[in-house]
């Protein structure tokens, strides 16, 4: 009799533990856990910080959100969260922005009541997982694992949105030359789109920091290929005006002067050419003309 207590027992300890959730967060992220019965209504439990495990009710549901600094990419590198983004200059060039924005999520679970009126028992975290995350199905419902395909879109929606309008309005005081060629103008743009960024979000967000901007990285705008073809020739052309610049003075100091230089270039260029092998000369007695036949 004894041994069939035991044995019930540890069989029916057994199936109430299979019958358990379990929160498992790892060090790098948290979870927001809610419950509901057959009868009952989804309703926000707790917040489940790092690096936690515990046993939870058979109805309840945990969701996974990073804890720290994370990226958001808009390059055209495959992987990327988002393909570049595109401006335009005070000239009306439009220009390709790549580069990195590195944020951190606000996991706070203080209880807060948002500008509407709403209080929230899990903080800016259930906030923002109610109304965005949930929407795009962006959260794993278990820990340590990969954010699902909706973490991106929720990227590209609130900051890839509020980065586009920032990197456009801070463009327009720029011109795509400057842009490109300016470190200088181009560290200014890229600090102004860091600064105007985070009130650009919190649009998005109902006024609510719910994600903190760290850092914007910035790469050199792509361009049109016609404008680098024209800075390429512009380039070139001021060589040839520096080249003649520096011709034009060494004439005005060569003895006999201009008729002297001019003569001294030719020289030189006959000397180069039978160096280089372009003409022969071929030896012919003495007293007689020198001919210079072309090869």
């Amino acid at each position: 009799m004894t041994f069939r207590r035991t044995f019930a027992a540890v069989l029916a300890a057994g199936v109430t533990l299979a019958g358990c959730s379990i929160a498992n967060t790892t060090a790098s992220e948290v979870a927001l856990q809610y419950g509901a019965g057959p009868f009952d209504s989804r309703t926000f439990v707790q917040c489940v910080p790092i690096g936690t495990r515990e046993v939870n009710d058979v109805e309840d549901d945990h969701y996974y959100y990073p804890a720290g600094q994370r990226d958001f990419t808009f390059t055209s590198d495959q992987g990327a969260d988002s393909a570049p983004l595109t401006s335009t200059t005070s000239d009306a060039q439009e220009i390709t922005v790549s580069g990195t924005v590195k944020f951190t999520l606000n996991t706070s679970c203080e209880k807060f009541t948002d500008p509407s009126g709403k209080e929230w028992p899990g903080g800016r975290l259930q906030m923002f997982h109610e109304l965005i995350a949930s929407k795009l199905d962006a959260a794993p419902t278990d820990g340590g694992e990969q954010m699902k395909d909706g973490w991106k879109v929720l990227l590209r929606n609130y900051v890839g949105a509020a980065l586009d309008r920032a990197t456009d309005n801070e463009a327009l005081k720029f011109g795509w030359q400057q842009l490109y060629t300016d470190t200088t103008s181009k560290a200014k743009w890229e600090k102004d789109v860091l600064d105007q960024l985070p009130a650009i979000l919190k649009t998005l967000t109902q006024g609510v920091d719910l994600i903190t901007i760290n850092s914007v990285l910035l790469q050199k705008p792509g361009i049109q290929p016609s404008l680098v073809s024209g800075l390429t020739d512009k380039q070139a052309a001021t060589l040839r005006n520096e080249a003649a610049e520096v011709d034009k003075q060494a004439a005005v100091n060569f003895p006999g002067g201009l008729v002297g230089y001019q003569a001294y270039q030719q020289q030189q260029a006959i000397n180069q050419a039978i160096k280089d092998g372009k003409v022969q000369v071929i030896p012919i007695p003495q007293g007689s003309p020198v001919i210079v036949q072309a090869k």
